[in-house]
């Protein structure tokens, strides 16, 4: 599918989500009007069309209609019924402010229903749809391969185990003693076989003896107008994350290490999230850190706030906030703690428990020092040692630190495989995204309580 197809398919399919939402509200006010006599006012009607415009806007947050084709299935269908619990939350506030009728919120959950439903339908059938076209054939692109590398042979290998992506390799174009299967022709022969073929687009993944060739090769594609992708042979294995071409001057560099967060728009996203979720949580639990202060006084000798050094974004120290859950000691500031650590006190051991000591760390995000979901943050004498013995430790310092993060949420914490960690935080720098951010949100309540912790001197 080309690039205009798609703009004009993302374009019907945000309009077919605008109808769907729109007509679900209706009538579901009118389920509502049937059941509780409730009338269909003019405010009613335009509160619905704000919030059906407004839900189509969350659906681009979201990236509905810009996603990667080749994502899962049962990803995208999770993103739906992610939005939609946000979207039920935002309606359910809007209620509670505009109208204050109770027997409106039933209307609401039959319309976030009959919209769910709709949509993960049109998802379902569209997906499968797009799927059975290209594995019958139907609906696919064609590339030539250029070049008898090992890479162009992974690249076959894997376009062939996986039809539904929509691709198929015609053959090779290779040097006149390579051994490739399926071979087209040589490089002299490029040209006509293009025009004979008339492929979507070329892939060269030319070998180190012929990249000679390079140029060349460059010349007919765009003589031909048609597009050429690069693998980097050499070097596509050192490649850890999704890779973005920068120009400096008129030379090309390309980021191995680029993602998501670089982009000032997704950053200043994430830090207006942040500001958000920090200042809800704050009031919502201010009463309970009121509770947990005079537990701390009450429980033993000391400040009820423990502060200590982290280490944050780009490798900059700073102080972490937590309600006390020990005796004042010595050893704060260079060891872990262990599940049965005796200098816990009873309502120390309560606080870990639940979580509830970490809830300062609310305004560490509400100061710009964490993030709600990111890497959790480690002591400067953790991170000194850590650096020198696993690969990549450092990589999670490229964004701030947070509170939870996906490493938490599969329950790699404390006493648990530091590597594991560590991929887990890249994997979730690699990947961030808003939607990310709120799965791993809504998730942490179920994880709270599974906080085991080890002691290391």
């Amino acid at each position: 599918m080309g690039q205009n197809e798609k703009t004009i398919s993302h374009f019907f399919s945000a309009i077919f989500d605008l109808v769907v939402n729109i007509a679900s509200i209706f009538g579901a006010l009118l389920i509502a009007y049937a059941i509780y006599g409730n009338p269909i006012t003019v405010p009613i009607s335009v509160i619905a069309v704000v919030i059906a415009i407004s839900t189509v806007l969350i659906y681009f947050i979201f990236d509905f209609y810009s996603t990667k084709e080749f994502s899962p299935l049962h990803r995208r269908l999770l993103k739906i019924l992610v939005a939609q619990t946000l979207i039920a939350v935002v309606v359910l506030i809007c209620l509670l402010i505009f109208v204050g009728e109770n027997s409106y919120y039933i209307a609401e959950l039959i319309a976030v229903g009959i919209s769910t439903t709709a949509l993960v339908l049109k998802k379902i059938i569209t997906t499968k749809f797009v799927h059975m076209l290209r594995i019958k054939r139907h609906r696919v692109k064609k590339v030539i391969i250029v070049g008898s590398s090992k890479a162009g042979e992974n690249y076959a290998r894997e376009v062939n185990d996986n039809k539904h992506l929509g691709y198929m390799v015609l053959g090779t174009i290779a040097s006149p003693r390579a051994q490739v299967k399926n071979k087209l022709g040589t490089y002299m022969e490029l040209e006509e076989i293009i025009k004979k073929e008339h492929p979507y687009e070329i892939v060269i993944a030319l070998s180190s003896r012929e990249e000679h060739n390079l140029q060349k090769i460059m010349e007919i594609a765009d003589r031909c107008g048609i597009k050429a992708v690069i693998i980097p042979t050499a070097t596509y294995k050192y490649f850890k994350a999704k890779c973005q071409v920068d120009m400096i001057g008129n030379i090309p560099v390309i980021n191995t290490r680029a993602v998501p967060l670089d982009n000032t728009v997704n950053a200043m996203l994430k830090r207006t999230m942040d500001i958000i979720i920090s200042l809800i949580m704050i009031i919502v639990t201010l009463p309970i850190m009121v509770l947990a202060f005079i537990g701390v006084k009450l429980s033993s000798k000391g400040p009820a706030i423990f502060k200590q050094k982290r280490v944050g974004r780009y490798g900059e120290e700073f102080t972490m906030y937590k309600f006390r859950s020990m005796r004042v000691n010595e050893m704060s500031d260079s060891a872990w703690t262990t599940n049965e650590d005796k200098r816990k006190t009873k309502f120390g051991t309560f606080l870990r428990k639940t979580g509830i000591d970490e809830l300062p760390q609310l305004f560490n995000v509400l100061f710009g020092s964490m993030s709600i979901v990111g890497p959790r943050p480690e002591l400067p004498k953790f991170v000194d040692i850590y650096s020198k013995t696993i690969p990549l430790y450092n990589v999670k310092h490229q964004v701030k630190p947070g509170i939870t993060g996906l490493a938490q949420i599969y329950g790699f914490r404390g006493d648990t495989s530091i590597e594991r960690r560590i991929e887990l935080d890249i994997k979730y720098i690699e990947n961030w995204s808003v939607y990310n951010d709120l799965k791993i949100i809504l998730t942490t309540p179920f994880k709270m309580f599974n906080r085991n912790e080890k002691y290391v001197k």
